[in-house]
């Protein structure tokens, strides 16, 4: 039994794609520096499918693993779009597109050879925690997929769309409520998603885990030094839905107005896998859009003022997380600042999604060079005060070996 915090675990960590420090993506980011944490003092192992474009990771994380199954992964093939879409119908679409029995018998395979002390499950592969058993079993919400549903369903003008995302919210919440009672454990990423969950399983156990990213490494060593010029900095992966909404409409509504009095203003956006459209907003006066860069240290360097105009929330937003840590006055909406903690006027500035209310905000931010100084050093503080990285693994630690010790002693107590 795992009766003593010193005793290493071997911990399975059941991943949709694969955890590795170039991910594009902040769950998979998350994952994986927990994974270099923690297997440190503990042996890991990681499933997951691997696309194409992931297999430069595998051996990063290999060095840090006992184990790594890979499951492959055809994002174009036709029978594998086929089946996702099938099972898309019949599950939410979240869990849908991961059922895979490829991934089924893989895992099973992994579970047959090894003994694990405890097992972390991707929000997105719940499904799978049912093969786990008598494994203890956490379930890592990075959002809550069903308020992410909410929001698509409330945000969708398309009348022909509206009937199916209202039905896909719907099932959504009923599968999500019953996968988080069926696990010993929940990680969840903010106070709000704990709020939510506690509501949905009262006797539930929850744990608050912060994320990693890159504010708690070299973000935080750009001096709090406020640049010559006029430069606004949107970062995010640019094919992702609400990443596109939010940069389209910050834009085409907003940059004008702010540009009728402050003309040198540029917009740079910033983020992998930019849509046609999004490459076309360079055309536009005042904007560059880069594609994927080595390093966003520099552009945030660069950068006067960030921006995170999102329209759709869920979990812990993580640009405006990076945006306080870089030292920079950060500009975003309520749903933008989900999760974070940081509070209007003291660390950031949140506004409306509304083109006249952002405008006037951005103007007075950078005219105001006392107003911009507090809110960067203020930023940056409340990132150090309450994201520390050392307390984050700590904490992670002792709800590991909580719940594989509490499972292990109801295991022994209960009726043989």
């Amino acid at each position: 039994m795992l009766n003593h915090p010193n005793v290493p675990m071997h911990i399975l960590f059941v991943c949709r794609f694969l955890p590795h420090s170039q991910a594009r993506d902040s769950g998979r980011l998350d994952t994986f520096h927990y994974i270099a944490s923690l297997s440190q003092q503990h042996t890991v192992s990681v499933i997951s499918f691997v696309p194409i474009e992931d297999e430069s990771g595998i051996a990063e994380l290999q060095s840090l693993c006992e184990h790594v199954i890979r499951v492959p992964f055809a994002h174009t093939s036709l029978l594998s779009r086929l089946k996702r879409a099938w099972w898309r119908l019949l599950l939410p679409k979240v869990y849908g597109r991961n059922h895979s029995s490829a991934y089924r018998h893989a895992l099973r395979t992994l579970l047959k050879k090894n003994k694990f002390d405890i097992a972390v499950v991707d929000g997105m592969m719940a499904e799978y925690g049912r093969f786990l058993d008598p494994i203890p079993r956490i379930l890592d919400e990075v959002d809550l997929f069903f308020m992410v549903a909410h929001h698509l369903y409330q945000n969708e003008t398309n009348p022909l769309q509206r009937p199916w995302l209202w039905f896909d919210w719907l099932r959504t919440m009923a599968w999500e409520a019953h996968y988080i009672t069926s696990y010993q454990g929940i990680f969840v990423r903010s106070i709000k998603d704990k709020t939510i969950v506690s509501e949905l399983a009262p006797q539930q156990q929850i744990n608050l885990l912060p994320p990693w990213f890159e504010g708690l490494d070299e973000l935080q060593t750009i001096p709090i030094q406020r640049p010559s010029t006029n430069n606004l900095l949107f970062v995010g992966a640019m094919n992702i839905p609400a990443n596109i909404e939010a940069i389209t409409f910050f834009a085409k509504q907003v940059l004008p107005l702010v540009h009728n009095d402050i003309p040198d203003v540029h917009l740079y956006v910033v983020g992998s896998n930019p849509t046609p459209a999004i490459w076309e907003l360079s055309n536009h006066p005042g904007i560059t859009v880069t594609g994927m860069v080595p390093s966003l240290a520099p552009y945030y360097a660069n950068a006067t003022l960030i921006i995170v105009p999102l329209f759709t929330g869920g979990g812990i937003i993580v640009k405006t997380l990076n945006g306080l840590a870089s030292g920079r006055p950060t500009i975003t909406t309520f749903l933008g600042n989900s999760g974070t903690g940081a509070e209007h006027k003291r660390d950031l500035w949140i506004v409306p999604p509304d083109p006249q209310a952002m405008s006037i905000a951005i103007r007075q931010l950078l005219t105001d060079t006392e107003q911009w100084y507090n809110l960067a050093q203020n930023g940056r503080t409340f990132i150090q005060e309450n994201y520390a990285w050392e307390q984050t693994i700590q904490k992670m630690t002792g709800f590991l070996y909580e719940t594989a010790s509490k499972t292990a002693i109801n295991s022994d107590i209960s009726p043989k």
